[in-house]
């Protein structure tokens, strides 16, 4: 039986879902050791409420981390807890993984762009990356110092600056061909 549209778009979210509560995982234990249910909050908190996990999606996703050697857990008796932590092997993995996302971004976003000019939508042009110098030094760079971290995040700003400014732009554009369809 074929699965519909909606069914398979449903199945695919899910499954980068997953990744990203792998990605949020490790993240999260870059800041320190963590048992599961503060993992959840912190997720929640530090996602913006994007990426809400629950016990039965975190839990399999802790043993997997774990299986793959990319966090340890460790049981403490007294509070009947287990804590996890980050390996050195899952710190590479973060940092790989997120420069990974960023070049697909990237790519996503040029291909986006040069679609709408194509439709003569927006004059042809790329869209800045705004995040990404930033998340290099606040998330990758552990040892930034101070200052490294607000240098990072006054250029972000700036970032976020022309971004409002190209945004501007690209909703002139979608106007004027409006205005040009509707002349026609």
């Amino acid at each position: 039986m074929s699965s519909t549209p909606e069914e398979i778009a449903s199945i695919w979210r899910e499954r980068m879902q997953r990744g990203y509560l792998k990605l949020a995982v490790l993240f999260i234990l870059t800041k320190g050791p963590l048992h599961g249910y503060e993992m959840m909050k912190r997720i929640n908190e530090w996602t913006l409420g994007m990426i809400t996990p629950t016990a039965g999606g975190l839990y399999p996703t802790l043993k997997g981390l774990e299986s793959e050697g990319l966090i340890r857990g460790e049981w403490i008796p007294e509070e009947r807890k287990k804590v996890y932590h980050i390996t050195e092997k899952g710190r590479e993995v973060f940092r790989k993984a997120v420069e990974r996302h960023f070049k697909l971004a990237s790519s996503i976003r040029r291909w986006f762009f040069k679609e709408l000019a194509d439709l003569k939508l927006v004059e042809e042009m790329d869209m800045p990356s705004v995040m990404e110098p930033a998340v290099k030094v606040l998330l990758l760079n552990e040892n930034a110092s101070k200052e490294e971290r607000i240098e990072a995040l006054e250029k972000l700003r700036e970032r976020f600056k022309n971004l409002a400014l190209f945004i501007n732009k690209i909703t002139e554009q979608i106007n004027l061909r409006i205005e040009e369809l509707r002349s026609t």
